[in-house]
């Protein structure tokens, strides 16, 4: 089985590119648990999947003109952001991640002495995502 080390993965924000400030990225989604259970025999409960819930986690070297630039602007709306793992050419061994977020906050300014001024946002899916792989 191929492992993959993330060295190249591209990640875009409102059609612009941002991987040179992306230090780390994360889609994790998971989905609500329903409980069905119902009278009848047995003593378990039974359940079903329900609603999807994706969340976008970005680590980012901050500047303030390319990444807080372009950020800063879109806090309370909604955006696409388009992530794939490994450089710009999709296909099977490198899906294309295409998304819409909400820009639910920011953070522009955050460091100590001598650190590197950096974000880290989680910000939710809205809606699904849409995977392409070619």
């Amino acid at each position: 089985m191929a492992k993959l080390v993330l060295t190249n993965a591209n990640i875009s924000i409102n059609a612009t590119d941002v991987s040179s400030s992306v230090a780390s990225v994360q889609i994790e989604t998971t989905v609500d648990e329903v409980e069905t259970t119902a009278f009848g025999p047995g003593n378990g409960k039974t359940r079903v999947g329900g609603l999807l819930d994706t969340t976008l986690s970005l680590s980012m070297h901050n500047d303030y003109s390319a990444v807080e630039g372009l950020v800063y602007p879109l806090i309370g709306s909604t955006t696409t952001v388009v992530v794939k793992p490994n450089g710009t050419a999709v296909s099977s061994t490198n899906p294309s991640y295409s998304m819409t977020i909400l820009v639910t906050g920011w953070s522009a300014v955050n460091g100590a002495v001598g650190e590197l001024n950096s974000v880290d946002v989680s910000w939710p899916v809205s809606g699904t995502i849409t995977k392409s792989i070619v």
